[in-house]
């Protein structure tokens, strides 16, 4: 029971971070919503955004003080491509959902990318700020300024949009620029320099590749083992929770239908060890060398969960298997009900079979 009521705190966690914190590093276009015509920043009619497409960072390396992330476009019906990028090390968190993703340090830094976006920079401040530009209270936006030739992607200029957002008390400056298919944001608290010196590094760092994959951690040490991963299409959303990357289901009534990659997994006998004790979890089972994770032997935790009636905290009633697939280096996680695994499993069989752990084990003897 503790570990239920502990996925549920976590998902209602990461459902309002995720919210603010791509409104802030994307702008407030992020959180209203709507239908848009995309149009050029001659007004309705001219050109809109140009559509997205594979092309090569023009750096590629990783800078000391940065660490590479990507951010692919998790819709189903998307691009099919994953933006390559660096971000600051002080990176704490990453979220990623549908073509948006943001990496950030606190509520009012990170830094913010969008795949494909539906209109010009022009459009978004007609429509988006100069409307609040210097009314006073809590939605003030000042200090906007828009050019057409800024430094942009794939050797094409970008818009480029900067203001500066009141936000309900917590002033933050925002750069955003345009171009090649991307938007690209960097946000920090108003009282801080914009150090666009380093918000340069990220832009010259940005490529886009085809295919989509996902990088696991978005945090802590840059040197650590990184677990890269496809996520499934259409699956909903991706972010931090404590050491792992959760994959979130859209539209799941439970915490239990769920996704999890771990790139430094504690032992599997405790975890283990803590399902045995939940009072809801009935047929666990350990068993050993039952599958590969990126050639290492992996050893596999199933059990299920069996519920008959609604929980205080609303969780539905139910059953649901749940499946551990660990190797020395990675485990992954999914949660599922029974008719669930019987249509999809080749969905988390797919999720295991597209993890690569970098660096790479050691090579065998």
């Amino acid at each position: 029971m503790v570990r239920t009521n502990d996925m549920l705190r976590g998902y209602r966690r990461g459902m309002s971070r995720i919210l603010l914190v791509s409104c802030l590093v994307l702008g407030l276009a992020a959180c209203t919503g709507g239908d848009r015509t995309p149009a050029g920043p001659g007004g309705p009619g001219s050109p809109g955004p140009t559509a997205p497409y594979a092309f090569a960072a023009e750096a590629p390396g990783v800078p000391d003080g940065f660490r590479e992330m990507r951010c692919p476009d998790l819709r189903g019906d998307g691009t099919g491509l994953t933006v390559r990028l660096v971000v600051p090390v002080a990176t704490t968190g990453g979220q990623q959902s549908g073509n948006v993703c943001s990496y950030s340090h606190g509520y009012v830094r990170g830094v913010g990318v969008e795949l494909g976006p539906d209109e010009t920079l022009a459009d978004y401040r007609a429509e988006e700020l100069d409307p609040f530009e210097d009314i006073g209270g809590d939605d003030e936006v000042s200090d906007i300024a828009y050019r057409a030739d800024a430094p942009g992607l794939d050797g094409r200029p970008a818009e480029e949009l900067t203001y500066r957002v009141y936000n309900d008390g917590l002033p933050y400056r925002q750069v955003t620029v345009q171009s090649a298919g991307v938007r690209l944001g960097w946000s920090v608290p108003d009282e801080r320099p914009r150090r666009l010196d380093a918000f340069d590094v990220v832009r010259r760092s940005v490529g886009v590749d085809a295919g989509t994959t996902s990088l696991c951690p978005s945090w802590g040490r840059p040197d650590r083992a990184t677990l890269v991963f496809t996520p499934p299409p259409d699956v909903g959303w991706i972010e931090r929770e404590r050491g792992h990357c959760r994959i979130y289901v859209e539209g799941a009534p439970t915490v239990l239908e769920y996704g999890a990659v771990h790139p430094a997994p504690g032992p599997l006998e405790d975890l283990a060890a803590r399902v045995r004790r939940d009072p809801e979890a009935t047929r666990v089972r350990l068993r050993r060398g039952a599958g590969e994770i990126d050639g290492e032997s992996a050893d596999r935790l199933t059990w299920v969960v069996v519920r008959t009636e609604e929980t205080e905290t609303y969780e539905p009633p139910g059953t649901w298997r749940i499946v551990a697939l660990q190797s020395p280096s990675a485990r992954v996680e999914w949660g599922a009900t029974p008719q669930w695994w019987r249509a999809h499993r080749s969905t988390y069989d797919d999720l295991v079979a597209s993890v690569r752990v970098s660096p790479g084990p050691p090579s065998r003897p």
